[in-house]
């Protein structure tokens, strides 16, 4: 069975739902759709953090001065910038300002370690980074040839005095100091017919060249910036996840597919919000922007509605996140199965006003129904939970706002998008029966950059997904397994080759298994069984060389010595033999 028009008709309009989502030709690029959006509600508050805010207008005049600094720096279109930043004010300014100019952004997360940010940098050829003072350890560590490779790298800061020295206070105060006659005067050295020149006084020679985010903001002027020409096929970002390879993978999302998941979210839930709501949306934003689901769900989708993107930088501090809460009453709430238990287990959460909240999003990882029916109890509300792949911007399915108990299925296809399910011998399933899902829709990536992207689509050019699942009569989409071995660490993939090939460089490691076991926190965790190369090697050893080489999601829970690893005729090692 196929999620087409024709068969979910009358589901999709029993829900509220325009499958048939129509797309205006005239908008090429994800600025060509936020645009009009910024500038519609110039004087409201687009962004939160903590005390400090920026409007739609200040947001708007920060990202067009960054897109000028980029071409200052003699970047072109299609050039990559790595950005790596937790869930600060600069973020959703670097982001904007990068696809203003046509670059391609490379979401980094920053807790990587050095081994993880080397390998991004190189292969996507990366030309910028943009790191925060404080969180760059990595950076620091990596080996001079990988630094060298960067022109330039950016340092952000949310500390200091004055506007000189802290981002925060740079950006505030952009406003002001255009109301005042800014000092900054607009450059006459960019031609809109030749690419941007370098105008820094810092020497290009020397590589890379450090750059304060407050300078770029402070130096450049918006009518410096030249719009290039951005088409609909033109790359937007570069999402890493990892693969069966052992090496991170970069889904290439061109402008289409993510303004395209954009209209599919807002049409899914996005409006209805709107029509309860009485004032403007405020969205909180606990899930690290530099994950697509908050990338798209979180940030883009909440300027594109004219919503307050209400930034969480830290939402293991549990305090601080349910002050928030308390105090903004955010009206649309998205997380993952362990954020939603730690909001739940805080003393404070079931005691405050729910009133407003008008919709809870799950995605990243199955949302477990005890915890469902613990947070519809508490809140009134329940979870609506829905599906999504780096690969697909990345939203596929949701349970739209009229699904108001919890059903253990990941929702209806969004509009434009199509699901069959394939069993191994490449034949269509039945109604109810599992097999591998595939996906075909706008919002899905055009491969994997630099890869040979032969085995990742079918014939008819649907997105092989290696999730099991099933389409029940009613449309609604159930996962039951995954066809690879991937891991769900609350709501990251981590990929047991990738584990595996980090843990056995250990000298004293001989050979290495990773599987996913439960875990009643994050969903799973990583297990290693362990063969010795060296009988003197502990696990105290093994979890601090993890800690060097992986970040915290990735490394293994657990680990297991064992004699040998258990491998079928070929030597393949039999991973199922281990669960």
């Amino acid at each position: 069975m196929s999620s087409s028009y024709s068969d979910l008709n009358e589901v999709y309009a029993r829900h509220n739902v325009n499958y048939n989502l129509s797309i205006d030709d005239n908008i090429e690029s994800i600025i060509d759709l936020l645009q009009p959006k910024l500038e519609q509600n110039y004087q409201k508050t687009a962004l939160r953090m903590g005390q400090a805010t920026l409007s739609f207008e200040q947001l708007d005049i920060a990202s067009k001065r960054f897109a000028a600094f980029l071409q200052s720096q003699g970047m072109i279109k299609g050039d990559r910038v790595a950005v790596q930043l937790p869930n600060i004010l600069q973020y959703p300014v670097v982001m904007l300002g990068c696809l203003r100019s046509g670059m391609v952004l490379v979401n980094v997360n920053p807790l990587y370690t050095h081994y993880e940010l080397a390998h991004q940098i190189t292969d996507a050829d990366v030309r910028g980074l943009i790191l925060l003072t404080g969180m760059d350890t990595a950076y620091q560590q990596l080996e001079d040839s990988v630094k060298s490779s960067l022109d330039w790298v950016m340092h952000c800061s949310v500390t200091g005095d004055s506007a000189a020295q802290n981002d925060i206070l740079a950006l505030m105060q952009l406003e002001t100091s255009l109301s005042s006659s800014s000092t900054i005067t607009p450059s006459s050295t960019i031609d809109s017919n030749e690419d941007a020149q370098p105008q820094e006084s810092v020497s290009l020679s020397t590589k890379p060249h450090t750059i304060k985010f407050a300078d770029a903001i402070n130096n450049h002027h918006e009518n410096d910036f030249k719009m290039p020409d951005i088409g609909r096929e033109d790359l937007a970002l570069l999402q890493y996840t990892g693969g069966t390879t052992g090496k991170p993978k970069g889904a290439m999302l061109s402008h289409y597919n993510v303004l395209a998941n954009i209209l599919q979210c807002y049409e899914c839930f996005g409006a209805y919000v709107e029509e309860k709501s009485t004032q403007q949306v405020k969205m909180l934003n606990p899930l690290p922007l530099y994950h697509i689901f908050s990338f798209t769900v979180c940030g883009l989708l909440s300027l594109y509605g004219g919503w307050e993107d209400i930034l969480v930088t830290n939402p293991r501090d549990m305090d601080s996140l349910i002050d928030v809460i308390d105090k903004h009453k955010p009206n649309i709430i998205p997380s993952v199965n362990t954020l939603f238990i730690g909001m739940l287990s805080h003393p404070k959460f079931a005691s405050l006003d729910f009133s407003e909240l008008y919709l809870s999003v799950g995605g990243g990882t199955a949302i477990i129904r005890a915890v469902a029916e613990r947070w519809e109890k508490v809140t009134g509300q329940t979870i609506n939970e829905g599906y999504g792949m780096s690969e697909t911007s990345p939203v596929i399915s949701f349970n739209p706002p009229s699904v108001t108990e919890f059903n253990g299925t990941v929702g209806l296809p969004l509009s434009l998008t199509v699901f069959k399910i394939f069993d191994d011998a490449g034949n269509e399933c039945a109604v109810g029966e599992p097999g591998e899902v595939c996906i075909k829709g706008p919002q899905v990536m055009k491969g994997y950059w630099q890869r040979d992207n032969d085995q990742t689509f079918t014939a008819e050019g649907f997105l092989k997904t290696g999730d099991i699942g099933f389409i029940d009569e009613s449309g609604f989409v159930t996962l039951v397994d995954r066809k690879k071995d991937m891991i769900l660490v609350s709501g990251f993939n981590v990929y047991p080759n990738e584990v595996e090939a980090a843990l056995t460089e250990h000298p004293k490691v001989k050979e290495v298994a990773v599987v996913g076991v439960a875990d009643d926190y994050s969903g799973e965790a990583p297990k290693a069984f362990v063969v010795k190369n060296d009988e003197s090697l502990t696990v105290e050893e093994l979890q601090a060389f993890a800690t060097e080489r992986m970040t915290g999601y990735k490394r293994p829970k657990y680990y297991e010595f064992i004699a040998e690893l258990p491998k079928s005729a070929v030597g393949k090692i039999l991973r199922k033999e281990l669960r």
